[in-house]
C-alpha cells in the first residue's frame, strides 16, 4: 500500500501452475481444456447406462477434426512430447501428456498447449465460417494441469478419462444428487449440501464418531452397532476424521449402506464427487454437508472444526 500498488485477495484458481516445477523438464501431466461458455461444440453424448450401449461421446466435426488432426500435430511441432491418451467430452477434453526430454529454452509445457489451442482454434473458425479472427477462441483461458507424481496415479488418470461419458450420462439422469445447494438449514446451521438430501428424512441414524478412550472391544461393539444401522436401511452420519471413523465409513460404503458425511471445507464451483463416492452419489447413497465455504488451502482441521462437526453428527443423527 505505501509503495501505491493495489491491494487485494488472492484470486485462487485450479488453472495456476504449480510454482515449484519446471514444466520444460520430463513428466507426464493430465491436462483439462474447457470449452468457453460450457457449450458443448465437440460432440454429444450417447448411450445409456442401463440399455446394451455403453455410454459414450460422439464426436461433433469439430471434435473428429481435434482426435484426428489437432491432436497428432502436438508430436510434429514438439517431438519431446507425446500425447498418450486423449478423451473428448462435448464441452472439455483431458489428454495425458508425456514430456520424454527436457525441452529446451524457451520451450515448455504452456507453449505446447498454447500451441494446440491455436490449431483447435483455426478449426473451429474454419468449420464455422468464421472469417475474421474472433476476440476469444474456442476454449477458455488457461487449463488445468496434474503432475504424475506417484505408482498407480497414471492408471487411475486412464480409468478416470475411459469412465467420463458413464459419469457424464449419470449425472445427466440424476442431476438432483450432484447439484450443490448452497443454503440449506442442516441440524440448525446454514449448510451447503451435495447429494441425497432427503436421507435426513430416514429416522433411524447413527453418529459414528470414535473416541480416543474407547478400547478395541468398545469399538469393536460399536462398529458392530454402526454397521447394523446400514444393513437395516438406516443412516451412518460421521465427519470422517480419524482414521478408525475412515475405515467404518468406507466399509460401509463397500457394503452399499447409506451415510450423510460431515466435511470441513465447502464444495467449489462444478463439483463433483470421484470414485466409490460418485457411484454411491449416483445411488441416492450419500449426503455430503459442509457449514463452511469452500478454500483450495491445504488446512489442517482444527480441534474446534472437529468438535462442531461432531456435534453437527450427533444433532442430525437425533433428528435435530
Amino acid at each position: 500500500m505505501a509503495a501505491g500498488m493495489e491491494v487485494h485477495e488472492i484470486q485462487h484458481s485450479m488453472k495456476r501452475r504449480t510454482s515449484w516445477h519446471d514444466y520444460s523438464r520430463k513428466g507426464t501431466y493430465m491436462l483439462t481444456l474447457v470449452v468457453r461458455e460450457r457449450m458443448p461444440l465437440l460432440g454429444t453424448l450417447k448411450g445409456c447406462l442401463e440399455g446394451e450401449v455403453t455410454p459414450y461421446v460422439e464426436y461433433s466435426e469439430l471434435g473428429s477434426a481435434i482426435v484426428q488432426e489437432e491432436q497428432k500435430k502436438i508430436n510434429r511441432y514438439y517431438p519431446q512430447v507425446e500425447v498418450w491418451k486423449l478423451c473428448v467430452m462435448p464441452d472439455h477434453l483431458h489428454m495425458i501428456v508425456r514430456i520424454n526430454e527436457d525441452m529446451g529454452e524457451g520451450k515448455h509445457l504452456g507453449k505446447v498447449v498454447a500451441g494446440f489451442k491455436s490449431g483447435c482454434n483455426n478449426a473451429f473458425w474454419r468449420l464455422f465460417n468464421i472469417h475474421e479472427t474472433p476476440r476469444h477462441g474456442l476454449f477458455e483461458d488457461g487449463y488445468c494441469d496434474k503432475i504424475l507424481m506417484h505408482d498407480g496415479q497414471l492408471d487411475n488418470w486412464k480409468r478416470y478419462l475411459d469412465d467420463n461419458p458413464r459419469r457424464l450420462m449419470t449425472k445427466r439422469q440424476n442431476p438432483a444428487f450432484f447439484t450443490v445447494l448452497a443454503d440449506m438449514e442442516v441440524a440448525g446451521e446454514r449448510c451447503k449440501v451435495v447429494g441425497n438430501r432427503f436421507l435426513l428424512d430416514i429416522p433411524d441414524k447413527v453418529a459414528v464418531i470414535v473416541h480416543r478412550r474407547y478400547t478395541d472391544d468398545e469399538l469393536a461393539r460399536l462398529r458392530g452397532e454402526w454397521l447394523l444401522c446400514g444393513e437395516r436401511g438406516g443412516v451412518l452420519v460421521s465427519a470422517a476424521i480419524s482414521q478408525k471413523e475412515k475405515v467404518i465409513l468406507r466399509e460401509a460404503m463397500s457394503r452399499g449402506y447409506s451415510i450423510i458425511l460431515l466435511r470441513e471445507n465447502g464444495f467449489p464451483k462444478l463439483y463433483k464427487p470421484s470414485g466409490e463416492a460418485f457411484n454411491a452419489c449416483a445411488k441416492g447413497l450419500l449426503l455430503q454437508i459442509s457449514p463452511w465455504d469452500f478454500h483450495y488451502e491445504k488446512r489442517v482441521i482444527t480441534r474446534a472444526q472437529c468438535l462442531h462437526l461432531n456435534a453437527m453428527a450427533e444433532r442430525i443423527a437425533a433428528g435435530k
